[in-house]
């Protein structure tokens, strides 16, 4: 009876000893696609990229499978809040975005993506409103390339 259970611990000892070694293999990306991604050249198109290099880890120095070329462009409108007496500024993101494949160069799947508006308050103070305009077209930024980055996943999976 001993002699089994300094088996059975032993054996749990291993075990537990083998599932927590150190010699885990790296993962080997190579399935993974690669995106390049293009924008325009301006304040928020940058930011764009930037977003969008952050999702698809574009650290990597492996030639890309596929290019993204995105531009982002933001529509302002007035309108007016719920009880009527205040004009508020509607913000919304426009995305309009192509997947061209780099080996065959044939374009995958182009379109636009349209954001949800963010509303501002009319300040009567020129800074305040156009502070808070940058915030909601940061903002806008960063769930845009979160937006596109989730369809442009779905379509390489579909592609595999």
């Amino acid at each position: 009876m001993f002699f089994i259970k300094k088996a059975i611990i032993y054996i749990f000892i291993l075990i537990i000893s083998g599932c927590t070694s150190n010699n885990i293999k790296n993962i080997d990306y190579k399935n993974q696609k690669t995106v390049s991604i293009d924008t325009p050249n301006d304040k928020y198109n940058i930011i764009f990229k930037e977003y969008l290099k952050r999702k698809f880890n574009s650290e990597n120095k492996v030639k890309p499978d596929f290019i993204l070329k995105a531009d982002i462009s933001f529509n302002s409108n007035e309108t007016l809040s719920v009880s009527g007496s205040q004009v508020l500024n509607s913000t919304k993101a426009v995305i309009k975005y192509s997947l061209i494949d780099l080996k065959s160069n044939l374009l995958i799947k182009s379109g636009y993506i349209q954001t949800f508006p963010a509303l501002s308050s009319s300040s009567n103070s020129i800074y305040s409103s156009e502070r808070s305009l940058e915030h909601i077209k940061e903002r806008l930024n960063q769930s845009s390339a979160n937006k596109i980055h989730m369809l442009i996943n779905i379509i390489l999976r579909k592609l595999n």
